[in-house]
């Protein structure tokens, strides 16, 4: 990435951050919320990365594979299940799991990649637990922060978001079970 381009994505990462974490603030209510979730896909989707990427198909499948066991057994372990299973709201959840995915592991990752894995890895877990504070209270934030790295841990395991996608829209989907 050139130093312009990297500017010019920092400042639109820490703009949709900021709109991210007001996000009970946002007006339209649901509306509000796909309107936010659209955004992430748009720009975490589209948004120029010019990075010599590696996918890394072999480690793919393991590292799904240990992400998925990590959050069933964290599911096996505790916590109630969400009684909200009408289809519109299981949609909800995969959209915002595969948006999330798209922004954090996607986007943010690579914009952080330049300072190495650790960077890339910690930088985007951090912003993904701090995201989600506003909307489910700072009790949330080790459970996210682990969740992130998780998440961001299978990004560089694999060398794509696409298996930590595949990983938070099936922990999106363990919450309804």
């Amino acid at each position: 990435m050139t130093v312009t381009h990297r500017s010019s994505a920092v400042a639109v990462m820490a703009l949709t951050l900021a709109v991210f974490v007001a996000r009970p603030l946002l007006p339209g209510g649901s509306r509000g919320l796909l309107l936010l979730f659209a955004v992430l896909l748009m720009l975490g989707a589209g948004w120029p990365l010019h990075t010599a990427g590696r996918v890394d198909r072999q480690a793919a499948v393991p590292a799904l594979a240990a992400g998925l066991a990590a959050f069933t057994m964290t599911r096996l372990l505790g916590g109630h299940p969400h009684l909200h299973q009408r289809p519109s709201y299981l949609a909800g959840i995969v959209l915002a799991a595969v948006a999330e995915e798209l922004f954090f592991r996607r986007f943010v990752y690579a914009v952080l990649d330049s300072g190495g894995a650790a960077l890339a890895i910690g930088g985007s877990s951090a912003l993904f637990a701090i995201a989600h504070v506003t909307v489910y209270g700072w009790w949330v934030l080790p459970l996210d922060l682990a969740a992130g790295l998780v998440l961001g841990w299978q990004r560089w395991a694999s060398g794509t978001w696409t298996v930590p996608a595949l990983t938070h829209v099936a922990a999106n989907l363990l919450i309804v079970a």
